[in-house]
């Protein structure tokens, strides 16, 4: 192990590995990453690997739109199959409201360079025919989404980033850090490492590794349960004629998202009462955990599925994951340089960590490297909370967040948890 180098990455998920690699695409290869488990054994692992463009804030849709185009180039580059599947993504509407939302996402992803197409209920029905289409009022679709693999995204990452000089060290857990008049040491099982810059990445163990620099992270995880079925007839026969797959599919107003997966479906709802979960951390042996699943929360989001896809209440349940995603008090990631702290830097807070890894990476890049990032980064600004973000706030707001993932999003909208 390296004993000095430049910068060092705190954790092995997705973004830590998107960062280390963007640095080394930038010409820093004297870079390391540490990981306490092994590479994605937190929260990447169970991810459903969704890459939605759809996001209201200009910072993060830029780094979803980056990413998402990387994505592909990466087999291409590192020789690894990522499993991008580009199957587009249509959102629904039910009702007027939701398409005023979009046509007002729509001036965001214009601004930005992201393609959005308007569909009717009967374009729908025909990219996606077991979707019941009679209620709606129409849709959007985002032709270059999809989902991809986010164990082998993760692994193409590393490999691209060693094929550049980049060094990953697996089983090794950060005991802790310090700053020098030059820089960092942080302190590890395996010894120390003296750097000029330090990454935090560290996922759900957002809020300790801030502990080890005198830093208050807002980050607390949510629980997510996403449900796989057993396949479905109809399904594995649109596989044997040779048509497309129908892509991913997402029903705002019943507020979950649904994908084919093995002939099967996966559905994920965003529901009211999911809990906020690592509140004080978790355990020092925590690797590839998942949390007991709680189908009767999902009860009428499972209800609204079968009503839009019927073809969903006709098969079994093969698996139900029920993990943590990190959550800020917004749903936006901190990515940034910290306050007060020279030289160290906040890439947490990962609600759609899959989406925004490869987006985050570049921009931290960029402004290490070259001293300033390249798109606004005041969406996703670092210092945008205050000292009132306390473990209450953060655990009423996060909750909070989550369960606003699909609800309408109005102008100025204001949000009452956690209110005096």
């Amino acid at each position: 192990m390296k004993t000095k180098t430049k910068v060092v990455v705190v954790g092995g998920g997705v973004v830590g590995v998107s960062a280390l690699y963007h640095l080394s695409k930038k010409g820093w290869s004297d870079v390391v990453l540490v990981e306490r488990k092994e590479l994605t054994s937190g929260s990447t692992w169970h991810a459903a690997g969704l890459l939605p463009l759809f996001n209201m804030s200009y910072s993060v849709g830029q780094l979803h739109k980056y990413a998402v185009d990387l994505y592909k180039k990466l087999e291409e580059e590192t020789g690894k199959n990522v499993g991008f599947s580009v199957v587009s993504n249509i959102r629904l509407a039910s009702n007027k409201d939701r398409m005023d939302e979009y046509h007002q996402y729509a001036g965001v992803a214009q601004t930005i360079g992201v393609d959005v197409k308007f569909l009717t209920p009967q374009q729908v029905k025909e990219i996606w025919p077991l979707c019941h289409t009679d209620d709606l009022v129409g849709a959007i679709q985002h032709p270059e989404d999809g989902y991809i693999q986010p164990a082998d995204l993760t692994q193409a990452l590393a490999t691209g980033a060693r094929n550049m000089g980049a060094e990953i060290y697996r089983n090794t857990t950060v005991l802790s850090m310090r700053q020098t008049k030059d820089g960092w040491v942080v302190e590890t099982d395996k010894g120390s490492i003296e750097c000029e810059h330090v990454i935090s990445c560290s996922g759900n163990f957002a809020r300790q590794t801030g502990e080890m620099v005198g830093l208050d992270i807002p980050v607390i995880p949510v629980e997510h349960q996403y449900i796989v079925t057993e396949p479905h007839p109809e399904i594995q026969k649109r596989k044997k004629d040779g048509l497309p797959e129908m892509g991913v599919l997402r029903d705002s107003d019943s507020r979950w998202y649904m994908r084919e997966e093995a002939g099967g479906l996966i559905l994920g709802p965003y529901e009211d009462g999911a809990p906020a979960c690592y509140v004080e951390g978790p355990s020092k042996n925590s690797e590839y955990e998942l949390f007991q699943e709680d189908l009767d929360r999902l009860a009428p989001h499972i209800e609204g599925a079968i009503h839009r896809v019927p073809a969903f209440g006709e098969v079994g349940v093969k698996k139900v994951y029920n993990g943590a995603i990190c959550y800020t008090p917004d749903g936006n990631p901190i990515v940034g340089p910290a306050w007060g702290l020279k030289n160290f830097w906040i890439n947490e807070g990962h609600s759609f960590g899959i989406t925004a890894a490869g987006g985050a990476g570049w921009q931290l890049a960029e402004w290490i490297v070259d001293g300033e990032p390249t798109i606004d980064m005041l969406g996703v600004e670092p210092r945008r909370y205050g000292n009132y973000a306390t473990k209450s706030y953060l655990k009423a707001k996060n909750e909070e967040a989550y369960s606003h993932v699909f609800i309408t999003h109005f102008p100025d909208e204001e949000r009452p948890a956690a209110r005096p």
